[in-house]
């Protein structure tokens, strides 16, 4: 049983949990510096992801990196063995309760067969209504749109622009979200994880943009988006990750949330996102087992059961998702389903962000602006295809 450092220790911790959930996040961390008893002090710094991804690299490169960090293991191959240190060992501690992860869950955090990673969550992307505009414009407030086709015709109905009011947020180029969405609605999606390949040239693709540009031309989304909208009660419904739960509790709101659906005749596609805790290869012996202390603290049946409480988590330990309370949690047990097809992108290449980030969102931008649908997929299949044939 690892019973701490010699002499008090202070860890740096870096990750890019900015919206509410982070609220919690600081919540989680500052207990546990106030009752591990091991002298172990955690100084979190939490950054814009954006921000979060520009300072890792140099960091590392120049030996003044944080002591652990969080990631979406879509990265980990991005950085590999030469920028993180092996998590193999992580189970070797007393209480890190190896067989407590459901089936599979541990996959996604190998890297060609060892662990980069410890699980901190693992979310995906829902479909969000807010009741009380459902039921003021004519909508039952419990009954979501079952497809893609009722999602664009309740979006008309809750729109009024004399009130400020939208029927449904489409935001194009700030996420990939909305455009990987619609793709899977209509059976597709741009990029092949089997076969490593861009897909965005297809029928159902094509289908799948001009649905989201007539919508967009409908006038059905507010302009700008950001979280706040999404709270305000002006937005009815809108396509977002789980992380929204805490804000639209703390901001009041009567909300439901379910999976995206699928167009007419379509079957339900989703991603996950596993996000886990990471530690530079620059870490020293002494704080990579310290942090081991807060992961296994993390990971632990209280720890985990809060933060699926308090942010709607769909839970990825045994002993959280059996937990009574969360059993009748409606909330999370909303979000539960989707994770049985849903699956996690870009495991097989270094440069999905770079995809996603120069290709996929310009494309999304150039249909919200009007541009030939076809000949626009057409485009980027060209260049994202010849970018990723080169960095594969």
């Amino acid at each position: 049983m690892y019973e701490g450092p010699d002499s008090p220790v202070t860890l740096t911790f870096w990750n890019g949990f900015t919206g509410t959930d982070g609220e919690v996040l600081v919540d989680i961390v500052n207990t546990y510096n106030e009752t591990n008893g091991k002298n172990i002090t955690i100084e979190m710094d939490i950054m814009p992801w954006a921000t979060f991804y520009e300072k890792l690299p140099p960091a590392i490169a120049t030996k003044t990196a944080p002591d652990f960090v969080l990631m979406p293991t879509s990265r980990l191959r991005m950085y590999g063995n030469q920028s993180l240190a092996s998590m193999a060992d992580y189970f070797d501690y007393a209480g890190s309760n190896f067989g407590d992860y459901q089936e599979g869950v541990l996959d996604s955090f190998m890297l060609d067969g060892e662990y980069y990673s410890v699980p901190m969550q693992i979310i995906s992307h829902y479909l969000f209504w807010d009741k009380d505009l459902f039921e003021a414009n004519g909508l039952d407030p419990e009954t979501p749109p079952a497809t893609m086709q009722e999602v664009a015709e309740m979006a008309e109905k809750l729109t009024d622009k004399s009130k400020n009011q939208y029927g449904f947020a489409m935001d194009f180029e700030g996420t990939n979200l909305l455009y990987q969405y619609m793709m899977f609605a209509f059976g597709d999606g741009f990029f092949d994880e089997e076969n490593v390949a861009i897909t965005l040239d297809t029928e159902d693709n094509l289908k799948a943009m001009t649905f989201a540009q007539d919508m967009w031309n409908a006038g059905v989304s507010p302009a700008d988006i950001d979280d706040t909208v999404l709270c305000s009660g002006q937005v009815g419904m809108f396509i977002n990750g789980s992380w929204m739960i805490n804000g639209l509790r703390n901001a009041g709101r009567n909300f439901g949330v379910t999976a995206v659906p699928a167009a007419e005749g379509e079957e339900a596609k989703a991603l996950c996102v596993p996000v886990g805790f990471e530690i530079p290869i620059t870490t020293s012996e002494e704080n990579k087992l310290a942090a081991y202390d807060f992961i296994r603290y993390w990971n632990s049946t209280e720890v985990c059961k809060k933060w699926t409480q308090k942010n709607g988590v769909p839970p990825y330990l045994i002993s959280v998702a059996e937990d009574e309370e969360i059993k009748n949690d409606p909330v999370v047990q909303a979000l539960v389903p989707s994770l049985s097809y849903a699956y996690p992108q870009y495991q097989k290449i270094t440069v999905g962000a770079t995809i996603t980030d120069d290709y996929m969102r310009p494309m999304a931008g150039e249909i919200q602006n009007g541009a030939d649908v076809k000949a626009t997929l057409e485009k980027y299949q060209e260049m994202a295809a010849k970018f990723l044939e080169e960095n594969k």
